[in-house]
């Protein structure tokens, strides 16, 4: 993996109505960055080009190696990194229990010819240990809407992790209103990174990247 995870040169992300982000000068090559704005600041957008889902409008990005102005570099970017905490990406239906939420990222992650296997307790804790760590799983049978914040977050990491990232973008960690909460994500999160996975949080909070152990700061 290349030394430098992130790096952005007059980065910018224009829509209709006017800049979204940028132009934006910055380099990481921590296991984890804090990008840290407020809601409304682009710090989505940012990340959604960080993850090879958005065109640049203008300047230049790379991420772990991969150039974010071609075609090639986007699709690898979106091979290699993902997603957790996006609203309109991989919200969780809460009616949904843990194990069909499970099953269903199974199916879409796994080759067509391939049946995809029930989610039973025993593969149910496999796809979420890593996530989840030591705090407790929730069972398959429980449903979305009755996981606590901090769960249903390690719940779209474990998710995300399926299809084997080696970077993961998480939007709206501030949207973890407990201390608690965050820093028991916060510290899963730093457990992934030692692992080797490379982490990009958006936050609003500055006191974030004390939490997760970085220096690696992008502000916008």
């Amino acid at each position: 993996m290349p030394d430098t995870v992130i790096a952005l040169n007059g980065a910018s992300v224009r829509a209709a109505r006017g800049p979204v982000f940028g132009p934006l000068d910055a380099a990481s090559d921590s296991p984890i960055t804090v990008v840290i704005g407020a809601r409304g600041s682009g710090r989505t957008s940012l990340l959604l080009s960080l993850s090879g889902r958005m065109r640049l409008s203008d300047g230049s990005a790379a991420v772990l190696g991969a150039d974010l102005t071609t075609r090639s570099g986007l699709a690898e970017t979106r091979r290699r990194v993902g997603v957790a905490g996006f609203a309109e990406l991989d919200a969780l239906e809460p009616s949904v229990t843990v194990g069909d939420t499970l099953r269903e990222r199974l199916a879409w992650a796994m080759p067509w010819w391939r049946r995809t296997p029930r989610v039973t307790p025993e593969l149910s804790s496999e796809l979420l240990a890593e996530a989840f760590g030591e705090y407790e799983q929730p069972a398959p049978k429980t449903l979305v809407r009755e996981l606590d914040p901090a769960s249903e977050m390690l719940l779209r990491i474990a998710l995300a992790r399926i299809e084997g990232p080696e970077m993961l973008c998480i939007d709206n960690f501030d949207a973890l209103l407990s201390p608690t909460e965050r820093a028991l994500v916060a510290e899963r999160l730093r457990e992934l990174a030692a692992y080797g996975l490379r982490v990009v949080v958006a936050t609003s909070d500055p006191g974030d990247a004390a939490l997760l152990a970085t220096t690696a700061i992008i502000e916008l």
